[in-house]
């Protein structure tokens, strides 16, 4: 391969006490009210299978960061040549720290030691089930990615209104007619039928009025988050400064969007290959199904309040991790 690539995970494990010590002191002292919902932070046992899954099904991974608080789980061999452990206090700046807001821990990936150019960023419930080449993450020195035009509707939340906060930022710094005639190819073609007619639809609204959303691994790159920072300093850095998420923080995803936005992305169907499951009762023998069978190339799993008999769909899920991946990879003890 000529260029590297490397990937990028976030993990956290809520047991820990000296993280629990300083979760709870600063929910105190700015008087927020934790939530009990287990859905937040339980642990599923499927990180081992994302290691088998990365060592299996893309070999030709340069480097893996793991991303923590400074927790480790037990079984984890660090000694591996392939692996680096990077602690929070490691990258992201003392002033933001300790840090419980997810966007904060997302938005100094540029500043960690040693980081390629080329990244795939993965949360901790998306999974590589399958065989994937270089080209599917990064062509030609771009991360491929799904240009597609939305209007970004959502019930008033936090949340909400951090990726309308995120979809400012990009209005403030491009024209959208003009972005888009200057990479027509990558937002109109007939290759990409039913994406092009959904762009045409919206392309005559006067800005950028959202962008569809995918939870599957992202390829990045670092001159972004750069870019980033250098016209949103103000607004990322009052997000940063939080130590929870708050209404007002801007969501991460304004990276992924200024790479499509500046047409810095090679388009690929990221739908095709991948697809992020909430776990229910209703889709949970879909997952084993899709697991089991390989019908994709990577999964999200994603908890949350509508999972309910955890051990049970725990088990299944493991159950059918392991069909495809029974055997300890290099990164287990």
């Amino acid at each position: 391969m000529a260029e590297k690539i490397d990937f990028v995970i976030t993990w956290l494990d809520d047991s820990d006490p000296k993280w629990r010590k300083e979760f709870e002191s600063c929910a105190a002292k700015e008087k927020r009210i934790i939530t009990n919902n287990p859905c937040r932070f339980r642990d599923w046992g499927t990180l081992k299978y994302w290691f088998r899954g990365v060592e299996k099904y893309a070999p030709w991974v340069n480097k893996i960061y793991f991303v923590t608080y400074g927790h480790l789980p037990k079984w984890l061999d660090t000694t591996n040549p392939k692996l680096v452990v990077v602690k929070h206090e490691d990258y992201i700046p003392a002033e933001y720290l300790p840090t419980f807001n997810s966007y904060c821990i997302e938005y100094f990936f540029h500043r960690i030691k040693g980081l390629s150019e080329k990244f795939v960023y993965f949360n901790d419930d998306m999974f590589l089930i399958d065989s994937v080449s270089p080209e599917r993450f990064f062509r030609d020195g771009l991360p491929c990615d799904i240009g597609w035009l939305r209007v970004y509707y959502t019930k008033p939340s936090m949340f909400g209104q951090s990726v309308h906060l995120a979809l400012d930022l990009i209005r403030a710094n491009f024209n959208k007619k003009e972005a888009i005639s200057k990479n027509r190819s990558k937002w109109f073609s007939f290759s990409r039928l039913t994406t092009s007619k959904n762009n045409l639809k919206y392309y005559w609204l006067p800005a950028f009025s959202g962008f569809e959303n995918h939870h599957l691994p992202q390829g990045y790159l670092k001159n972004i988050y750069e870019e980033v920072w250098l016209h949103g300093k103000e607004d990322l850095h009052r997000t940063c400064s939080n130590k929870f998420r708050t209404y007002g923080d801007v969501c991460h995803w304004i990276i992924r969007y200024w790479q499509l936005a500046s047409g810095k992305f090679m388009p690929y169907d990221v739908f095709k290959d991948g697809l992020a499951y909430n776990i229910t009762e209703d889709n949970i023998n879909a997952i084993k199904d899709c697991i089991e069978h390989q019908k994709l190339k990577m999964v999200c799993l994603n908890d949350n309040e509508d999972t309910h008999q955890f051990e049970e769909k725990k088990q299944i899920i493991l159950n059918a991790f392991n069909k495809i991946l029974p055997d300890k990879c290099s990164f287990e003890l």
